[in-house]
């Protein structure tokens, strides 16, 4: 399945307004969830929780400390999609909490 078709679905999952209708960039609404993900850095695999995600990014709680501007690769499972989605990113911003990653835009 494409990436596309995963948006579209992800979309009404969520609810979300049709392609046509939504701004793809960093002051777009995340959609709260809580999502069990595999969090790849330097060589790494730990597991974390995606806690908001749109289209440009996600907030992943984790405990690992990071800089901005790492890349990060993220997978996780959505209930319908066989095999996992596959993202890599960039730490946007870190806090306390976690850190915000901005998709690669490319992969879309």
């Amino acid at each position: 399945m494409g990436i596309e078709r995963w948006w579209v679905n992800l979309g009404r999952l969520f609810g979300l307004k049709p392609d046509s209708e939504m701004v793809y960039d960093r002051s777009d609404k995340r959609n709260q969830c809580l999502i069990t993900s595999e969090f790849g850095y330097f060589g790494y695999v730990d597991s974390a929780l995606i806690r908001n995600l749109n289209r440009s990014g996600a907030f992943v709680e984790t405990r690992q400390r990071f800089h901005v501007g790492e890349v990060v690769r993220l997978k996780f499972p959505l209930h319908y999609l066989d095999p996992p989605v596959e993202v890599t990113g960039v730490i946007a911003w870190t806090g306390s909490g976690g850190v915000g990653v901005k998709f690669n835009q490319t992969e879309f």
